[in-house]
């Protein structure tokens, strides 16, 4: 197969014309960072980026918002079509990677030359492609049961290990409460560990999920996960306590419409300061499709990447990933530490003491297997929307589930088909 060698136009230019180099001005270096924080996180980010900037006479971060992580990587790829303009370092997120992994004006982890040594395994994992690490993670999640703490005592019941229990939990705290038990319609990201947690952890697609090249096909038609995962979905929402929100989920939670959602770890921060004196915040592992679904959650958030391969942008990235910062960065996001060096350090273990909301991320992660990997696929938001229209469909237009089953596997396959025929 030649697709590994011929790459769509982005990838067809010298590296050379993309290599953006740190400005220097004088004797100061400054790199230029795209990142993807907004509200508290920027505040974070923008605190940090600070005290960079105050502590390096000769290195200057010039931080630049540039929208969610897609309009980063939108930016990223229109950057490099035009030959010229690409940061020192992009903050990106899981669909970046099949781009990334091909590109070559990206400098690998490897060949910056990065010490990752204290960067905890499954966070670094996360980022392998077949050429190397594309980045170094930095704001680290996972996906996390977000839970009114009130309305589950009111009903009496306890937060759900399974599926099976919140099947058997849900019409009681519909009942005795009188709002919805859940709300939402899962997406990619929360397929990616219901489906790969099961029989202990497997892969959704071939070659490890796109991350040893692009996939060819996917696995959960012929390992039955998708199947087993929309039984057990159907069956929770045929209780008449789950509703079927695709926006405004988090508004519905926060407004006491309903007792639970899924959510990414990222969120905590603001899930304290918007159910403050509302009500009481707790926060659990992600129900198990089925007993037999060990294998635990994907480590999602974003990655750094860099496309100039320079002290000062390795001098930087190490910056973003060193104990301290990582401590700091979790502290005030939600997101996980990814240094192994602040999670074991005194001041995280005093911290999750009086916070242990912030431990169950990193928790859960830490407990999960490396198999349970992000998809790393072409046409990631088409695949992200359908399979919630598709789950929509069976739950509130009586598609058959086998008939889901073969509509995602025929679509995701295609898609996969057409890259393939496209680049090779």
């Amino acid at each position: 197969m030649k697709i590994l060698r011929l790459l769509p136009l982005l990838f067809l230019i010298p590296a050379m014309l993309f290599a953006n180099g740190n400005t220097e001005s004088g004797d100061v270096s400054t790199v230029t960072v795209w990142h993807s924080n907004s509200g508290v996180l920027e505040d974070a980010f923008n605190h940090l980026v600070d005290e960079f900037n105050t502590n390096h006479d000769d290195i200057r971060i010039d931080a630049i918002y540039q929208g969610r992580a897609n309009d980063v990587l939108t930016s990223v790829n229109a950057a490099s079509l035009a030959g010229s303009g690409l940061p020192d370092i992009a903050q990106l997120d899981a669909t970046a990677g099949l781009d990334m992994m091909y590109a070559p004006y990206l400098v690998t982890v490897e060949e910056l030359g990065v010490d990752t040594s204290a960067l905890i395994a499954s966070a670094y994992a996360a980022y392998d492609g077949m050429n190397g690490h594309i980045g170094v993670p930095f704001n680290a999640s996972s996906l996390l049961f977000y839970y009114n703490a009130d309305l589950f005592e009111q009903a009496g019941v306890n937060v759900p290990r399974t599926l099976d229990e919140f099947i058997e939990i849900a019409p009681v705290i519909h009942e005795k409460t009188g709002v919805y038990a859940f709300s939402g319609v899962p997406t990619t990201y929360e397929l990616v560990s219901f489906l790969g947690s099961q029989q202990g952890g497997v892969y959704i697609s071939d070659n490890r999920n796109g991350h040893d090249g692009v996939s060819t096909k996917v696995l959960f038609d012929e390992n039955g996960t998708f199947k087993t995962f929309l039984e057990k979905w159907k069956a929770l929402y045929d209780t008449g306590a789950v509703n079927n929100l695709t926006s405004g989920v988090s508004s519905a939670f926060y407004s006491g419409q309903s007792a639970s959602m899924l959510a990414s770890s990222s969120n905590l921060s603001t899930a304290l300061e918007n159910t403050d004196g509302l009500f009481s915040l707790g926060v659990a592992n992600v129900p198990m499709v089925d007993d037999e679904a060990t294998g635990g959650v994907n480590i999602g958030g974003g990655c750094l990447a860099a496309f100039t391969n320079s002290e000062a942008v390795k001098e930087v990235i190490e910056y973003f990933i060193s104990p301290s910062v990582q401590a700091y960065w979790a502290e005030h996001t939600g997101y996980m530490p990814v240094n192994s060096k602040t999670v074991e350090s005194e001041d995280w273990q005093s911290f999750i003491a009086e916070n242990p909301l912030y431990s169950v991320a990193l928790d859960q992660a830490l407990s999960s297997s490396e198999v349970v990997i992000g998809l790393w696929i072409p046409s990631a938001y088409q695949v992200y929307y359908s399979f919630q229209s598709t789950i929509a469909s069976v739950l509130e237009d009586g598609m058959s589930i086998d008939d889901a089953v073969r509509t995602m596997a025929d679509m995701i396959n295609t898609s996969l088909a057409e890259y393939t025929r496209q680049h090779a």
